[in-house]
């Protein structure tokens, strides 16, 4: 009896193990499941560093700046992560071809756009020569007619009108003020430019352009690439000795000159004087 009972369950159990391998060819093969709506900021380590790559070639291409900030924010990375990324990638074979080359540059020439500096400068050359324009040949002059004198009238004829100067409209400004600048001395962060963008209630502001000019040189940077530290921060490292004034583009006024000048920490260390810049939302949008 036993045994007529084990030979009954074998065909049940061969059953219930084929159903599953069934099912498991269908699930993978026929209809295998497809995953949508995934977040930039869910995907793995190595996806996002190919994101980072399209997003920089993307804006070696458009040149919209804000588009690959916003870009960056979905994806949870900032400005030193396209560096870094292309800091890797250079001391890779992904550098051994001219793909892989022009991501690079594409990358390092978007973290330079906003002051972060890549070590993949120093390991590659960033730079596409240019080729030497070919000599032309000098045109050869050909004889002409002197032109007859004619009489031109001193005065427009009545019909012809007279074009008038363009006058432009000022762009609206202050929406936000410069609510206070802090200079302070860290050996730790040395000739740094922290600005804080917030509204009225003092929240950080995400998304907003910052602009740091210093001579004919404009930097934009926007704020929000570094959550973990407030969601209206960004910064900027300032060359020493040269005078910088930041603002938000047309909703602000531009800061009283900031320089990194010499200064002395309170341990004595010498090191390069630094700023918190607060723009604050002086009214509701």
């Amino acid at each position: 009896m036993r045994q007529d009972g084990l030979l009954w369950a074998i065909p049940l159990l061969l059953g219930v193990l084929i159903g599953a391998l069934l099912g498991l060819f269908y699930a993978l093969r026929v209809d295998p499941r497809v995953v949508t709506d995934v977040n930039f900021s869910q995907l793995s380590e190595g996806d996002k560093r190919n994101v980072l790559i399209l997003i920089s070639l993307a804006y070696a291409q458009d040149r919209r700046i804000e588009v690959a900030a916003a870009r960056l924010l979905n994806l949870d990375k900032d400005w030193q992560a396209v560096a870094d990324a292309a800091c890797e990638l250079a001391q890779t074979g992904y550098a051994a071809s001219n793909t892989g080359l022009r991501a690079i540059r594409s990358m390092v020439e978007l973290a330079g756009s906003q002051g972060y500096r890549s070590c993949a400068s120093d390991l590659i050359s960033v730079h596409t020569p240019t080729p030497r324009p070919s000599p032309t040949p000098r045109p050869t002059a050909t004889p002409t007619r002197p032109a007859v004198p004619t009489k031109t009238p001193t005065e427009p004829p009545p019909d012809t009108p007279i074009p008038l100067a363009l006058q432009t409209t000022p762009t609206p400004r202050g929406e936000f003020i410069v609510a206070n600048i802090v200079p302070f001395c860290d050996p730790r962060l040395p000739a740094l430019l922290e600005f804080s963008v917030r509204d009225v209630n003092g929240n950080g502001i995400p998304g907003v352009p910052i602009e740091v000019r210093s001579g004919n040189a404009r930097h934009r940077l926007f704020s929000g690439l570094k959550p973990e530290r407030d969601l209206g921060y960004a910064d900027f490292e300032m060359t020493p000795d040269e005078v910088y004034r930041a603002e938000l583009p047309s909703l602000s006024e531009p800061t009283r000159p900031l320089e990194a000048s010499a200064c002395t920490a309170q341990n004595g260390a010498r090191t390069r004087t630094s700023y918190r810049v607060i723009f604050q939302r002086a009214r509701q949008p």
